[in-house]
């Protein structure tokens, strides 16, 4: 099984893959498909966003943002060092990116942070795209993985591998599991102690998955119910999650 990643940050859940090159058993890495037009089109896109949620949601937002950078990125080599072949596109929803992702001629697609995909994309590798999401779901669609769970009082958090398909984490799960919430005395210094981990657990995942998808032996769940998407806290919020940290000590 020829499988591909999609990424637009590729220092951080894919440089953390393609570091492990375990050998999988009927899997074999075609490549990485970068998208580099993500980060070229981020004024427009936080634009959007700030007219969307408001002023303190998008700043905070921002906030989390770039904890969730200096947490997840590793001190790893460029794309081409990774060891597989890369091709750099403007947006792999156009059709010269969708071009480039045939020529790796997958069986497979995998997500490691990237954005939302139409069907003529996810739908191209013949067994489809999925996606590492940090969070559980449906309880933790969407973004600011680890925020709400802090915010809603849970000892752990959660990762999900799951089909890619028309909606944002709502396709049926492959595989989940979780590991605890290591709590400091700042939201950054718990992000530190516990999404590294969590990350590592849910590659762990996505190598299984991996496995029996070649072996054509994996198990897929529908999700049960789409609850509400999780977005950029208020500061309110975020000043709440930082108090109940420091009340913890």
């Amino acid at each position: 099984m020829r499988v591909v990643v999609l990424s637009w940050a590729p220092q951080s859940l894919a440089a953390r893959f393609f570091a492990r090159r375990r050998d999988l058993p009927g899997v074999e890495l075609a490549g990485l498909l970068l998208d580099e037009g993500a980060a070229a089109g981020s004024t427009a896109r936080r634009l959007r966003k700030l007219r969307r949620f408001g002023p303190t949601p998008f700043l905070t937002g921002r906030r989390l943002a770039r904890l969730y950078h200096r947490t997840l990125v590793v001190d790893r080599p460029r794309p081409e060092a990774f060891g597989v072949p890369v091709r750099r596109v403007g947006d792999p929803n156009l059709p010269a990116g969708r071009a480039a992702l045939r020529e790796f001629d997958p069986d497979l697609a995998v997500s490691l942070v990237n954005r939302p995909l139409v069907e003529e994309t996810f739908s191209l590798p013949p067994l489809g795209t999925i996606n590492v999401h940090l969070g559980s779901v449906p309880d933790y669609r969407g973004g600011v993985p680890l925020f709400w769970e802090l915010a809603e009082g849970r000892q752990a958090v959660g990762f999900t591998i799951h089909r890619v398909d028309a909606g944002l984490d709502t396709g049926a799960v492959l595989a989940w599991g979780e590991v605890p919430i290591e709590r400091r005395v700042t939201l950054e210094e718990t992000l530190h102690a516990t999404l590294p981990k969590l990350a590592e657990a849910a590659l762990d995942g996505l190598d299984r998955v991996l496995i029996d998808l070649a072996a054509a032996q994996a198990m897929e769940t529908p999700q049960p119910g789409a609850a509400a998407l999780r977005t950029a806290p208020t500061l309110r919020e975020y000043r709440r999650v930082q108090r109940l940290l420091l009340d913890l000590q």
